[in-house]
Order: structure tokens, then C-alpha cells, then sequence
């Protein structure tokens, strides 16, 4: 794995993953029609359909505009220097393997140019940790993360996703670290248990840690009351619950449109 690594396609092919832009009813062209401050996300599998179109309409109620691209590949920042207006810049998703990453040499030329970014979730969190010092903004609990050293590797935020809507195929192991932390939290699990559940996932490869995966591995190796705290939460309906990234990108774009973060956001201490 090579350069700063956030997500993939389930291909990994290069021209996989679609175009994204017109997601929940949003596109470039809107900024030409209004004077509203416009925000552009570059975004994938990070957010969900449902959130997208929740986003889009809380747009529409703070009176900007939303334009949702795909996740970030190289030269697509410094493409936003040729178009006018005032805009906001967020960046939560990016591309590798498949593209070429976006790199720190455009973001110092995005921000030499004025142009602020803000970065969270994925690529966008270590891009932010990176370029800080340059005047990128990050924020959330993976940016948070990264900062204090506490996650070294890129890795921790790599998966893969089907290219036709998104949708994360695996588990990025930084969220199965928010889960893990926020259960001995709640007195669920204790930390040699969740230390030892962090060591089976961490074992398999960020391509291999599909939900049916992770669950089989965690049955053989952890505790029976381990597994029983952990297995309801590779429910289908229960990841989106305590996807770190999701809740991290959500949060950043609310902030972006003016609106803040509200209650399903906030990050535990």
C-alpha cells in the first residue's frame, strides 16, 4: 500500500467509482443560479444516500448551496481554482490504488490561493493533519485521532466500496477502534477484551474485513461474552450507528453549511 490511503472501489480499477455530483439533487451548476454561499464535499463511501439527500435539503433551509463530487483524485483541487465565486471546500473521501491520491503539494496551492479546506472522516482527516500548518482545518474524532498520534497508520481508515452507489463492502479498522473504545466505555467489554478484538481485526486485511469476515474471526477467537456485545453490532442495520467516518463527515458538513453539529454528532470524551 503506497501514499496516504482512504478508500477504494471494490474493483480496484482505475474508472470504477461514478460520478456523484448530481447526489441528492445537488450539482456545479446550482452555483451559477444563486448568490448563496456554495460548500463543495468531496465525498463517497463515507456518507449514505439518505444522508446526502438530508444534507441537501439542510442546504436548502440555511440558504447555500451543496455541491456533492466524488471522492478526491489528484488535480481535481486545483480544478476548483478555475471556477469563480466564493465557496467552502470540504473533503471527506479520497481515492488511491485505482487514482492517483490527492497530494500535499495541490492542497498548499489550493490554500496559497486563499481558498480555504476543511478536511474530516478519511483522506480528508489526514490531509488536515498534514497541511495544518499550512491552513487546512480539521475536525472530528478521526482528524482528533491522527493528531495526537494516537493512529499512525493511514490504513485505519482504508475499505472498499461498491462504485456503482458507494457503499462500504468492508470496515475501516478506525471504526471498529471507535467501537471497541466506546463499549469499554459503557462497561460492555473490558480493555484486554477490547484489546483483543482490536488484534483479530487489525489482523485482517482492510480488503478482506467484510462484516461476515470479522464476525467469523471474532467468534473464534474472543470470549463467548465478547462476542455477545459484539455481534449485534455487524447487524446491517446497527453499523451505520457507530461508523466513526460517517458521524465524523456528517458533523463537518453540517458545520460547513452553518448549521453545527446536533446531538447524534457530538464525540464522546
Amino acid at each position: 500500500m503506497s501514499g496516504f490511503t482512504s478508500t477504494t472501489d471494490s474493483t480496484g480499477t482505475t474508472g470504477g467509482t461514478g460520478v456523484a455530483a448530481g447526489a441528492g439533487g445537488t450539482g456545479a451548476a446550482r452555483e451559477e443560479d444563486t448568490g448563496a454561499e456554495h460548500v463543495v464535499v468531496f465525498v463517497g463511501p463515507s456518507l449514505r444516500p439518505a444522508d446526502l439527500r438530508e444534507l441537501d435539503e439542510l442546504a436548502v433551509r440555511q440558504g447555500r448551496t451543496l455541491d456533492l463530487r466524488p471522492p478526491v483524485r489528484r488535480l481535481d483541487l486545483l480544478g476548483l481554482l478555475d471556477s469563480p465565486g466564493r465557496r467552502t471546500v470540504v473533503m471527506l473521501d479520497g481515492e488511491f490504488g485505482q487514482s492517483l491520491a490527492v497530494s500535499i503539494t495541490e492542497v498548499r496551492a489550493v490554500l496559497a490561493a486563499g481558498q480555504p479546506l476543511a478536511g474530516a472522516s478519511s483522506m480528508g482527516a489526514l490531509r488536515a493533519v498534514e497541511c495544518r500548518t499550512l491552513g487546512m482545518t480539521g475536525s472530528g474524532w478521526v482528524y482528533e485521532q491522527y493528531l495526537s498520534g494516537a493512529i499512525e497508520s493511514d490504513g485505519d481508515v482504508a475499505l472498499l466500496y461498491d462504485p456503482e452507489g458507494y457503499e462500504p463492502v468492508t470496515i475501516p479498522l478506525v471504526n471498529v477502534r471507535w467501537l471497541l473504545a466506546a463499549r469499554t466505555r459503557e462497561g460492555l467489554l473490558t480493555p484486554d477484551r477490547a484489546d483483543s478484538a482490536l488484534r483479530v481485526a487489525h489482523a485482517l486485511h482492510f480488503r478482506d474485513r467484510r462484516p461476515s469476515l470479522l464476525l467469523k474471526r471474532w467468534r473464534a477467537e474472543l470470549a463467548d461474552a465478547s462476542v455477545e456485545v459484539l455481534e449485534p453490532e455487524l447487524a446491517d442495520e446497527r453499523r451505520d450507528v457507530w461508523d466513526r467516518k460517517r458521524l465524523d463527515g456528517l458533523a463537518a458538513v453540517r458545520a460547513a453549511l452553518g448549521a453545527g453539529a446536533d446531538a447524534r454528532e457530538l464525540i464522546p470524551r
